[in-house]
């Protein structure tokens, strides 16, 4: 029987703010926190993954498009939303057991470093609240916590990784998808201080993979907005009813059976695509030093680094949707298999595409 002096764990909530670039997800991120403490008295932190991940590990996304070869020594813009994940998680773990915490072993790292400044009391938020590597918002203050993560999580495995860690922390869970055309995206972007390619945003609006609830019950506790350049009060009122029904409903460890092999599955899958495109990368790196020990042209490095990154985003595509080349493969416990046969059939391209500019393969 609890104590009549012990405090009540305090309501927190995850939030994933997601879309395309430049579809007003920057802009509704700054406005939440002053909302919901005017309106509710709630705190609220947001987390952009644009300011915590390093500039240049989005620089490494553009692969060769302005350099001959990769330095695989640089960490990949997948490694940083790796760390950044772990950072999460070891807050989300530790947010309502103690208030001290013990420094984590990637405390000198850079992510961890920018995550913890991102949770620094913003807008209304009280000043009491002052966090540092040590410290964290106090789990008993009676005021429901608000963490709104705001990223592009255009692919669904992203945002099922947060989901479990709401889950394994019994927190609340939901989504907010604005939903903004391709066009007035590339618009405005255009406009931006420091606009992303345009290619950037045609990738992403082909791959981004919004809520589906009756296909993944996780994903039942989601809203989709119109972004249509403001905020308005209907769009504020949608998101604190969701909010509300996620701060009473906070997700429980043990779901059923069919929910456990949706996570597997999309876990295997992940883990797949990750060492597929790690050692494609390799393989584009080689051909790429191969290509300048025979002194091939500068123009002719960059249309074989276009023609091969290309190739690899074309296989990584298709492992995406299942397949190698067309034809459906099973993931699960076959890992090594996949990752075996997408290697040995992008070399084998790679080959006849280094042919193609005249070169020895090794």
């Amino acid at each position: 029987m609890s104590s009549a002096t012990e405090p009540v764990k305090r309501q927190v909530c995850v939030c994933l703010l997601f879309g395309l670039p430049a579809a007003g997800k920057s802009t509704l991120s700054r406005a939440l926190p002053e909302y919901l403490w005017l309106r509710r008295r709630w705190d609220c932190v947001v987390v952009s993954y644009d300011d915590v991940i390093p500039e240049q590990a989005f620089n490494l996304q553009l692969d060769l498009r302005e350099s001959d070869t990769v330095d695989e020594t640089l960490p990949s813009w997948r490694s940083y939303r790796l760390k950044l994940l772990q950072c999460l998680e070891y807050f989300l773990q530790l947010l309502g057991s103690s208030p001290t915490l013990c420094k984590p072993p990637f405390r000198e790292d850079v992510t961890w470093k920018r995550f913890i400044h991102s949770l620094q009391p913003q807008s209304a938020l009280s000043s009491e609240t002052e966090i540092s590597g040590e410290q964290l918002p106090h789990q008993s203050s009676p005021r429901p916590l608000l963490i709104v993560l705001d990223d592009n999580f255009y692919y669904r495995s992203m945002r099922y990784e947060v989901f479990q860690l709401a889950r394994k922390s019994s927190l609340g869970f939901c989504q907010v998808f604005l939903e903004c055309s391709q066009d007035t995206c590339l618009w405005r972007n255009r406009h931006r201080s420091s606009p992303v390619p345009d290619e950037v945003i045609l990738a992403m609006s082909h791959r981004i993979e919004p809520p589906n609830p009756s296909k993944h019950p996780w994903e039942q506790n989601s809203l989709l907005l119109e972004s249509g350049g403001c905020i308005s009060d209907d769009h504020i009122q949608k998101m604190i009813a969701l909010f509300d029904s996620a701060l009473d409903n906070p997700l429980k460890p043990s779901e059923d059976n069919r929910e456990q092999k949706e996570a597997d599955r999309l876990c295997c899958a992940t883990s797949v695509l990750h060492q597929a495109d790690q050692a494609c990368r390799h393989l584009v790196s080689l051909a790429m030093k191969t290509a300048k020990d025979s002194k091939l042209s500068p123009d002719n490095m960059r249309l074989l680094a276009a023609e091969l990154n290309k190739l690899k985003g074309v296989f990584l595509e298709d492992l995406r949707r299942g397949q190698v080349r067309g034809k459906p493969i099973s993931f699960r416990g076959k890992e090594k298999d996949v990752v075996g046969l997408v290697v040995s059939q992008f070399e084998q391209l790679k080959m006849d595409i280094m042919g193609t500019f005249c070169l020895n393969t090794p």
